[in-house]
């Protein structure tokens, strides 16, 4: 048992992978199976989202296309329970309308309008190498996650935060610091003890340089969110479903859609606050960046770009003197990329 879990001691790890487990819907396609002409009936039973309408929603098509159009091997889904972090700082953002400043997030983020909510998110990048930041100690720990996820920055009754990525961790292994990289997803439920448990992918593998396809769907209920991640670089593809989480076994949370956000995070080791350092990432370039935002009493629907995206610095508060230092900016490229990049 590691620290970390150690710090939850009373908390059934067991019973938290049982529940989760009960909650997802994948089962590993068979050979030969083609997401692209896949019936719709057919991607709900295996646990993929629902293929985009061409016409209605012509970006995110093409986005699907390309996630699937590869010679692929879909991996059977299984994950592990990872210790706990802390993420209820997110969302504290300061600064201009347009650029804000976060101590954990580094990234950008869009909100719906004319009465739509968001229904989709995705986005394509490259994993990076985490190197030891300047002024690195001795057995530190430097974690970083790149995400995607729903309605992470705004705080109101019943915020949840369904997010999904990759990280990329520096850990001292017999006192040598040591990489890691692994997919991830995390469904957030502010003040539920057991949703601050992030869960790793067994599969697909991770490994810095490799190129990354993550995609997220809502379900129409709002009460379920489709996840997709393609290892364009080893052609490994997981796909599921996951049904949101429940408050003390009443119903269920539904994906408010309220913001959709691209990010470059440093969480946080429960009981302390504060995030743990960044490592050195170098840069990570958000690519075909979208979302789809849907009118829920028409059903009609509207394709997102970064067009009026807020970017978000993140910070840190040096001593002697004190001072507030930026770690990671974004930096925005056209309406469908932004980077993010160490400094």
């Amino acid at each position: 048992m590691s620290d970390e879990q150690e710090l939850h001691p009373r908390f059934d790890v067991d019973a938290l992978s049982k529940t989760v487990r009960t909650s997802i819907t994948s089962t590993r396609p068979p050979e030969g199976f083609n997401p692209l002409t896949a019936s719709q009936e057919d991607l709900k039973k295996f646990g993929f989202p629902v293929r985009p309408d061409r016409e209605l929603q012509p970006t995110e098509y093409a986005f699907w296309q390309r996630m699937f159009a590869q010679s692929l091997a879909f991996e059977a889904f299984d994950f592990e329970i990872l210790p706990p972090v802390v993420r209820q700082i997110r969302g504290f953002f300061w600064g201009s309308p347009q650029r804000q400043t976060s101590l954990n997030w580094s990234g950008a983020y869009i909100t719906p309008r004319d009465g739509t909510v968001f229904s989709s998110i995705w986005t394509r990048f490259q994993v990076p190498t985490p190197n030891l930041p300047p002024g690195a100690r001795p057995g530190e720990k430097d974690l970083s996650s790149t995400w995607i996820g729903f309605d992470g920055q705004r705080r109101y009754y019943m915020s949840t935060l369904p997010q999904f990525g990759t990280a990329q961790n520096i850990e001292p292994n017999m006192g040598i610091p040591t990489r890691s990289f692994f997919a991830w997803w995390q469904w957030w439920v502010r003040g539920l003890v057991n949703q601050a448990f992030p869960i790793k992918l067994t599969a697909p593998t991770i490994h810095a340089g490799d190129l990354i396809m993550c995609y997220m769907q809502v379900a129409p209920n709002r009460t379920g969110v489709s996840f997709v991640i393609t290892n364009l670089t080893t052609g490994r593809v997981v796909q599921f479903f996951q049904n949101a989480p429940s408050a003390g076994g009443g119903l269920p949370f539904k994906v408010s859609g309220a913001t959709a956000e691209w990010v470059m995070e440093r969480p946080a080791i429960p009981p302390d606050p504060n995030p743990m350092p960044l490592p050195d990432y170098g840069t990570v370039d958000f690519r075909d960046c979208g979302a789809t935002a849907i009118n829920l009493k028409t059903g009609a629907t509207v394709e997102r770009s970064l067009s009026g995206a807020k970017l978000i610095d993140m910070y840190v508060v040096r001593q002697n003197p004190e001072r507030t230092v930026k770690i990671s900016i974004p930096k925005r490229l056209d309406t469908r990329e932004f980077l993010t990049e160490f400094r």
